[in-house]
């Protein structure tokens, strides 16, 4: 085909357009347009990307959808004065720049309002985020560290009551605190697990799945927008659910991480349907219920990322033994509160900001094909009564293919007088 030729995507999916910048081959799975002498290149290619929806509705196939090349020659094609398509390109160009510009803009706000989320949750972390509310509120976060350790035996007397067993109380271990960052006076570090009564994963071999029973989650049930989606699952016996859970018991206020896959997504369950979890997923019990919503957001913060997942390591794992170890800033409980509150009303802002931005992304993409469909109605730019008019040039297209198709005959005929002689 020759440079100049519009390619037009005619399968799986229709409707990608794209000018031939140099002599080119395709495959079946394009239409090619060669603009005749006439038709302005660009133009052509415009209108093909407007009519991409009656292409798709034109289509055939059971497998996949197809345009044939027979419905591909019978597509419509307003044919306006050469002088006029020139203008259209000119006005198209323009104005789909800078509809070009505002998608741009738009498309990088997710990433801005990303770094913003972080930026909030390392401020909530570090104590910048309440440095003026502690001005007017001293706590003391001694009174909640031995709070936490009475819990954390409590919770263990519990566990070993519900399982039947008789395991004597093991305190966390120390850890050695290599982090340069320096937290308020009132604040303190402490391990995971001097922080949970429990810091476990899920079962460790798949388990037979059934068509109904108890939900099994895993990391894809993380890692679908924010929460913990119960939309397609697995599921998992009775039976064995009772069997997963004498390992790991995932309740209310517990903080389930990804440990696989994607690592280090973290939800906070907030539901009190019964599931089990699979060896991809950690479980993290706080030893006091009060704090998992700081704990929600410290997991999430740079501070704990980096701890968790590392920046640059090419960690595929998260082990348990090291997510025991890793450091949280502890404020007091009150300060605690005020953060989780701080927090929510910041990622509230920007959920909505974000919902506002899908928003106006699909106005942006609708706003695309209302001005090519402007164009193609004649619409968009004037119309000047001294262009040769189209039925002129359309004449001489006619012409024209008609002189070419007489001068291929000839020189056919001329080719059969020469093998013959």
């Amino acid at each position: 085909m020759p440079k100049g030729t519009v390619l037009f995507s005619s399968r799986a999916p229709i409707g990608y357009t794209a000018i031939a910048a140099n002599e080119i081959s395709t495959n079946q799975g394009f239409k090619s347009f060669v603009p005749v002498v006439g038709v302005n290149e660009t133009y052509l290619y415009y209108y093909l990307r407007s009519i991409k929806h009656l292409a798709e509705s034109l289509a055939t196939g059971t497998t996949f959808k197809e345009l044939s090349g027979k419905v591909a020659k019978t597509l419509p094609f307003p044919l306006a004065p050469f002088a006029e398509q020139t203008r259209i390109v000119e006005k198209l160009d323009e104005v789909l720049a800078q509809v070009d510009t505002i998608k741009a803009r738009l498309d990088g706000i997710p990433a801005i309002l990303k770094r913003f989320r972080q930026s909030v949750l390392a401020a909530a972390v570090s104590g910048k985020l309440t440095e003026e509310w502690r001005g007017d509120n001293t706590f003391e976060v001694e009174s909640l560290l031995s709070t936490i350790e009475i819990s954390r035996k409590m919770e263990w007397e519990k566990e070993n009551q519900r399982l039947n067993k008789k395991r004597k109380y093991k305190p966390a271990g120390s850890v050695e605190n290599k982090l340069e960052i320096s937290l308020p006076r009132n604040w303190a570090w402490a391990s995971v697990e001097a922080l949970s009564s429990k810091v476990s994963d899920g079962v460790h071999k798949k388990p037979h799945y059934v068509d109904e029973g108890i939900p099994f989650v895993t990391v894809k049930n993380l890692t679908k927008g924010n929460g913990i989606s119960f939309d397609s699952l697995n599921y998992v016996t009775y039976e064995d659910h009772v069997e997963f859970t004498k390992r790991t018991n995932p309740e209310r206020g517990d903080i389930l991480i990804s440990k696989d896959g994607t690592l280090g997504v973290v939800r906070q369950i907030r539901t009190d349907i019964e599931f089990s979890i699979f060896v991809s997923v950690a479980l993290i019990k706080p030893a006091l219920k009060d704090m998992s919503n700081y704990l929600e957001y410290a997991f999430m913060s740079p501070i704990l990322q980096q701890q968790m997942v590392g920046v640059g390591t090419g960690l595929l794992h998260i082990h348990l033994t090291d997510l025991r170890k890793d450091l949280v800033p502890v404020p007091p409980i009150e300060e605690q509160r005020e953060i989780v509150c701080l927090v929510d009303q910041y990622f509230a802002f920007a959920d909505t900001i974000e919902a506002q931005v899908k928003k106006a992304q699909a106005r942006v993409d609708k706003l695309t094909q209302s001005i090519l469909a402007k164009a193609f109605r004649g619409e968009l730019v004037p119309q000047d009564p001294n262009d040769e008019p189209a039925e002129k040039l359309l004449e001489r297209i006619a012409a024209a293919r008609k002189e070419a198709e007489m001068l291929a005959k000839a020189a056919k005929k001329a080719g059969r007088k020469t093998v013959k002689a």
